[in-house]
């Protein structure tokens, strides 16, 4: 059960900087798995592709955010939550 938890705070902290990196906007002080990529950090296509590619960088493995994003019907799902669960996943 911890096992898993660390391995969740490491997605997430994986994730937030991957997030970091890749925005051009000013993001808030905190990030967290509630924020919507789209409405609350102001993510477009291109800082979805930059997106990926940070990701790649720091979880050392191909990450394809297609799936991901056509996983959601709707944009304001796509939550820094749910990109963590889909990380998850992966590996």
């Amino acid at each position: 059960m911890m096992q898993t938890r660390i391995e969740s705070d490491s997605v997430l902290q994986a994730v937030v900087a991957a997030t970091r990196a890749a925005c051009k906007l000013p993001l808030p002080e905190v990030i967290d798995r509630g924020h919507c990529f789209v409405t609350d950090l102001g993510f477009d296509s291109m800082s979805i592709a930059r997106l990926a590619l940070e990701l790649e960088d720091r979880v050392q493995q191909p990450v394809l955010l297609d799936d991901w994003i056509a996983s959601e019907p709707d944009p304001s799902a796509l939550t820094v939550g749910s990109l963590c669960n889909y990380v998850s996943a992966l590996g």
